[in-house]
């Protein structure tokens, strides 16, 4: 990434957004959070209108647990572009806030988010998942077990929203078909 930096950073006078995007996500993958953070300011800073760069912010907020500032980012990423680079994961972590919310209006919101996520690409366990808890706190059974069989089928990984899963499952009864 060092080759890539120094070629960001010959191309113009000063370093560029994607220059600040690129050092951004390295300190992000580190979970350097702070520099992440700096990095993003000078990004936004330089090109206010990219999408890439709030959805990069969304995610720092949202790996750091600010969850409403991360929501706000996210929501900021969808209204400039329809097709930001990291759109996938935006879809994905703003159902997710949307679900921890819990208010109804947000569930419907969740699910929209989810179905673009799932849109994308819908060869993501997690978004099964998130899915399937929209279809259970929506009532709708069938829906939330062929959810659910996806998200196993493409073998989900992340043990808590299995747990979370599984807790509402036992709390309306329903959602799991090997019952």
């Amino acid at each position: 990434s060092e080759a890539l930096a120094h070629e960001l950073l010959c191309q113009q006078e000063g370093p560029s957004c994607e220059y600040y995007l690129v050092l951004a996500q390295t300190h992000l993958l580190k979970k350097d959070f702070s520099k992440a953070e700096e990095c993003l300011r000078e990004a936004i800073q330089i090109d206010y209108l990219n999408p890439n760069a709030w959805a990069q912010k969304g995610h720092l907020c949202y790996l750091s647990g600010n969850l409403s500032e991360a929501k706000e980012c996210y929501e900021r990423t969808i209204s400039f572009v329809t097709d930001a680079s990291e759109i996938h994961f935006v879809y994905l972590r703003l159902g997710s806030i949307y679900l921890k919310e819990k208010e109804l209006k947000e569930i419907a919101e969740a699910e929209d988010a989810l179905s673009e996520a799932n849109a994308l690409n819908n060869n993501n366990a997690e978004v099964w998942a998130y899915l399937a808890l929209v279809c259970m706190q929506g009532g709708r059974q069938l829906e939330a077990e062929q959810s659910y069989k996806y998200a196993m089928k493409l073998e989900l990984k992340n043990e808590e929203l299995l747990q979370e899963i599984h807790e509402v499952q036992r709390m309306v009864g329903f959602g799991n078909p090997s019952f």
